[in-house]
């Protein structure tokens, strides 16, 4: 039996080899026959199919978005002008709370000042008589001089009469001496009331000047008594407060602040391209000379704030740059945006339902970080596309005229709608088809075959090489 077994094993061996070798041969013969493939069969297998728009102008003008701080637009200092103790402080002149223009803040003790202001009455009351007195005075000198230069009229008529005398020794020389002695006497007379007047005339500039000061004092009496109360010159908010009720305060010594909230402003900066974009601007002045340039003709702007997932806005304009210079680390340049009235807000946009329903939406506070949407309009031709158009390096690819093209573009901004770029290059036309669509291996001049088109996109084939 083992010998049986042993004559089998020896022969079967060659035919196993045998069949191993004709099955390895089978299996190369079919490895090595080639394929036969249409070559339409492959062009058609390699066809990809891309998404093409239309190109778009864009005349809405150029929206971008910046950070800004909100700032106060003003906040004055209460200083009173006058010193005293307190009587009297406003229960609105305390830290937080509101007050109006015109509100009395505090009250100083005026004890001092009625009776300056009283004291100084008198005086020009006695400046008054005093004047008068002496305008009486002057009058009844003026009467007296009149009457003497009468008298010295006939005084000199008998002198003369008297010296015609003398010469025909009609009268004695002892006459016409004593005829002389009383002419003299009148023209002295004459000329101590003519004295008396430049005197009488002299007191009255004098007094009038008394006067005059006496009055100026009693007005600055008057106003100081004015000043005893202090009224806020604006309504706003307080935000410090610093004295109480009989507490002296120092005339120039700030006692209170006082926010004006009626307007704010926003402190934000501008790239370079972005003012440039204000400048060529439809509403900003065509001939800007310096220091024109350093103030824009409004600009309007939306002010956004999120606040839980809610955002809300308010309407600003942007008119001047803050200061003429740039910061040195980032290469922008501060401007301000003036919000006229920061309790005037809308609803922006709303993750709730619940929101609009919101009885006391906020206001703004300066120290509010903030988002601004600029609306400039700059008088530059503008295209629009979709992001997923742009290619790094600002390429893009366009399919018109059934032939593929690539273009260089220069992008002047990236919005949420998709990508804006200056209408510059000569080989762009507002009828050219942009592919959108990943291009796998694109190749300048390829044919193109329109497949189909729809509104806002147009399916293409691109052949492959």
């Amino acid at each position: 039996m083992k010998t049986k077994n042993k004559i089998l094993s020896v022969l079967l061996r060659p035919v196993i080899s045998l069949v191993l070798l004709l099955l390895t041969g089978f299996i190369v013969g079919i490895l090595m026959v080639p394929k036969t493939v249409s070559k339409n069969t492959e062009s058609r297998s390699l066809v990809n199919t891309v998404e093409v728009v239309p190109l778009e102008r864009h005349l809405d003008g150029i929206d971008f978005k910046i950070d800004g701080e909100v700032i106060p637009y003003r906040q004055l200092d209460i200083v009173p002008e006058i010193q005293g103790r307190v009587v009297y402080k406003s229960e609105n002149c305390r830290l937080g709370r509101s007050v109006q223009a015109g509100e009395v803040l505090l009250r100083i003790d005026p004890t001092d000042y009625e009776l300056e202001s009283e004291q100084l009455t008198e005086a020009v009351k006695q400046a008054e008589v005093n004047i008068q007195e002496n305008k009486v005075q002057l009058e009844n000198t003026q009467k007296e001089l009149e009457l003497a230069k009468k008298q010295l009229e006939l005084k000199q008529r008998d002198f003369k009469r008297n010296q015609s005398l003398a010469e025909s020794n009609a009268v004695s020389a002892s006459e016409l001496d004593t005829a002389q002695s009383s002419l003299l006497t009148t023209e002295e007379t004459v000329q101590k009331l003519e004295n008396q007047i430049r005197i009488y005339e002299t007191q009255t500039s004098k007094l009038d000047v008394a006067l005059r000061k006496d009055n100026i004092a009693l007005k600055t009496a008057k106003l100081n008594l004015e000043r005893t109360e202090v009224k806020s010159p604006l309504g706003g908010v307080v935000t410090s407060d610093s004295f109480e009720v009989n507490t002296f305060i120092q005339r120039g010594a700030s006692v209170a602040k006082i926010l004006d909230v009626s307007q704010l402003e926003i402190q934000c900066s501008l790239y370079m391209k972005q003012i440039q974009w204000i400048w060529l601007s439809t509403e900003s002045s065509p001939n800007l000379k310096i220091p024109d340039g350093y103030v824009f003709k409004p600009t309007p702007v939306t002010i956004l704030y999120e606040l839980e997932g809610t955002t809300w806005a308010w309407d600003g304009t942007l008119k001047t740059l803050d200061g003429g210079g740039m910061n040195a680390v980032t290469r922008m340049a501060p401007c301000r945006v003036k919000v006229d009235n920061p309790q005037a807000v809308r609803l922006y946009k709303s993750n709730s339902q619940n929101v609009p329903a919101v009885k006391s939406p906020p206001t703004l506070f300066f120290g509010m970080f903030v988002s601004i949407i600029v609306h400039s309009k700059p008088e530059v031709s503008l295209y629009k596309i979709p992001e997923r158009a742009l290619l790094p390096g600002n390429k893009i690819w366009t399919a018109t005229g059934g032939k593929l093209h690539q273009h260089s573009i220069r992008v002047a901004t990236t919005t949420s709608d998709g990508v804006l770029f200056y209408a510059e290059s000569e080989h762009l036309l507002p009828t050219d088809l942009v592919v959108v669509s990943p291009l796998a291996t694109p190749i300048e001049g390829g044919n193109v075959n329109i497949i189909h088109s729809v509104t806002k996109s147009v399916a293409v084939h691109l052949p492959a090489d």
